[in-house]
């Protein structure tokens, strides 16, 4: 629970816990909730299985439920916490260790139940929280830690990121604060070790001697492997050659988010084992998830639990609400299951009954809750930095042409390999999604965004559209709402771009538009909760009816306080004969320094790849770079990575 916080309890942290221990619900209800995303991403990061973290997750914070009322000093209450976390990561992996190979089997009714069984904590945390550059690669060396070092970086992570102090860390891993600090030190070396180790599994081209050390690596990391590509890295002049941008990994830790908990986990904590099973005994099975509210149900009743029931019972219904309400909009649910989650969720003193049957039910299965997260989708986190792109190639190649040759040529967006640069791309240059152009259903540019959508969740990239007509025929709100219905499509899915759990859709404008499109986009979202982010025009601010956001889509540097930021290579039509904003690579450097650091929701590029205009940032043979991605992607990626999000 952060000070600023405490779910509108009002009183200092210590006094929401003394409430908690005294059987206030209202504070436990507060502890669970503000509580349970930090306990999350400490054992996902000690961790190294989705299946095995929500298991734990579980154990600790139903630990914490039954225990809160013993805790003798409620100042302590993290650092308490923090400490039954800890003990329950090393406990799991005493039993994960001495237990028979067999063993395992009976978690895989459970992890089918996950949506990637195969992705671990750094998958998620690289796709939850749009990494790229640096701080990707410092996600991805997490995985070359042995297990011991994993549980220190979970507790160093939160103590750079400021949610924990040094002294927590000691108490957490049983050491002395002088014996901490050592271990930290010796544990920074190990990942900048690791870092190396991953820049050079990555380098494009390979350094044709690792690939001799590779010869026989399964893919999988380990602590044999790091040893010898490590060793290698020591002593290879091309290998060893760190960036000159190279940024500390402590300073790339601190600045990122904490992972959001799955709503799936919610229901676990409510529906586990509550005050019943044998702590760490492995995964739940799905008979057990399934009678999981029924024996809650039953422990409360029997007066399990050390603090208050009223008090129990209103968390574990905070828990179970919340948790029906995400059941509630997954697309294709069963009606009869949803009565079910309904009905099974326990009366909580106080609650409105009409809590979890607010959620208005999707008429068609493919068009999900407007005010729901499908199971797949997963936010994006403000400030969203992306680039506008355009899939009409090979064909405008030849019908615009352009002042400019891409490096690549005259390139498909048809082939996926294509795509998968231009993802790897825009990745590079520390974008976390594309904003590709949209003219309507069955048009060229719709026909090619699956293909994006599947390379984007392949590679952990997010799309929106650029809805185009509104600039050329102001279609009316019935329109508007058609089209947004059509998108769901698209939208649902975890590649789309989401922010509060909304799919994000960007909108071109014309020069005469004024607030009759704001009020027409108004009246066309209010059944379909997207995220909208409209053009700005003149007076937008005074209009009545507003969007989620507003942007500018210029050729310069342009900021929108409050809304968007904004820069360009330059602009060269292709029929233009001098160009009407000259490329400058050392202004393009100032203007990215000015858009990184504007702290806007939205910070854009304009363009990846409008060849047409002469806007694409896209490496062309008149700015090509030894990165292979080109000087200006050169410049983003060198600019993004020194300012993170």
């Amino acid at each position: 629970m952060t000070e600023n916080s405490q779910r509108g309890y009002d009183g200092s942290h210590a006094d929401v816990v003394r409430a908690a221990q005294q059987g206030d619900q209202r504070a436990l209800d507060g502890i669970v909730a503000d509580y349970l995303p930090l306990v999350y991403n400490l054992v996902g990061r000690a961790l190294d299985a989705p299946s095995d973290t929500d298991d734990v997750v579980q154990e600790v914070m139903l630990q914490m439920i039954r225990d809160v009322r013993k805790l003798r000093d409620p100042e302590a209450f993290r650092s308490w916490l923090v400490a039954i976390a800890m003990r329950q990561v090393r406990r799991h992996w005493r039993v994960r260790r001495s237990a028979p190979a067999t063993a395992a089997i009976a978690g895989l009714e459970e992890t089918a139940l996950l949506a990637d069984p195969g992705a671990d904590f750094v998958d998620l945390t690289i796709t939850v929280l749009g990494l790229s550059g640096q701080r990707r690669e410092a996600a991805e060396a997490t995985r070359w830690l042995d297990a011991d070092d994993r549980q220190l970086l979970s507790l160093w992570w939160m103590e750079v990121a400021g949610r924990l102090t040094r002294t927590e860390l000691a108490a957490a891993s049983e050491l002395p604060l002088p014996q901490a600090a050592v271990r930290v030190q010796r544990l920074k070396v190990r990942l900048e070790v690791a870092r190396g180790v991953v820049r050079a599994l990555q380098a494009v081209p390979r350094c044709p001697d690792l690939n001799g050390v590779l010869r026989g690596w399964d893919g999988r990391t380990s602590g044999l492997w790091r040893k010898r590509i490590a060793r290698h890295v020591r002593t290879c002049p091309t290998c060893g050659d760190v960036p000159v941008d190279a940024i500390p990994a402590e300073r790339l830790l601190a600045d990122l988010a904490l992972v959001s908990v799955p709503p799936v986990l919610l229901g676990l904590v409510a529906s586990g084992r509550l005050g019943g099973g044998a702590a760490g005994s492995g995964a739940i099975s799905a008979t057990g998830r399934a009678a999981g509210r029924a024996a809650s149900r039953s422990a409360l009743r029997a007066g399990s639990f050390s603090v208050g029931k009223a008090a129990v019972l209103s968390s574990v219904g905070l828990l179970l609400v919340t948790a029906a309400a995400y059941t509630l909009g997954r697309p294709g649910h069963d009606a009869q299951a949803r009565d079910a989650a309904v009905a099974t969720a326990p009366a909580v003193a106080g609650a409105r009954p009409s809590a979890a049957r607010s959620e208005p039910s999707p008429s068609v299965a493919s068009k999900p809750s407007a005010t729901a997260k499908p199971a797949a989708v997963t936010d994006t986190r403000l400030p969203v930095r992306a680039a506008f792109y355009y899939p009409w190639y090979p064909e405008n190649f030849s019908g615009s042409g352009s002042h400019y040759t891409p490096s690549a040529g005259r390139y498909s967006v048809d082939v996926p390999a294509t795509v998968d640069r231009q993802i790897k791309d825009m990745q590079y240059g520390g974008l976390q999604a594309g904003i590709s152009s949209w003219w309507g259903a069955g048009k060229r540019e719709d026909k090619r965004l699956p293909l994006l959508m599947s390379e984007g969740a392949k590679l952990g990239f997010s799309w929106t559209v650029y809805y185009e007509q509104e600039a050329y025929s102001n279609p009316s709100a019935t329109a508007i709402r058609s089209d947004l219905e059509y998108l769901r499509r698209y939208s649902a899915q975890k590649a789309w771009l989401h922010i509060d759990g909304k799919p994000v859709i960007f909108v071109y404008g014309g020069g005469g538009d004024g607030c009759a499109m704001a009020t027409r986009w108004a009246q066309a979202n209010r059944t379909e909760g997207y995220y909208v982010v409209l053009k700005v025009f003149g007076g937008y601010r005074d209009c009545a009816d507003q969007p989620q956001g507003w942007h500018q889509y210029a050729s310069a540097l342009d900021v929108q306080k409050g809304y968007s930021a904004i820069l360009s290579p330059g602009f060269w039509k292709n029929d233009a004969k001098i160009p009407t904003v000259p490329r400058d690579l050392a202004r393009f450097r100032r203007d990215a320094t000015t858009v990184a650091t504007s702290g806007e929701p939205f910070q854009l590029v304009v363009t990846y790849n409008e060849w047409g205009e002469g806007t694409a940032a896209e490496s062309s043979t008149a700015w090509p770079s030894s990165s292979g991605h080109g000087a200006y992607l050169d410049i983003l990626h060198q600019v993004f990575a020194a300012h993170p999000r």
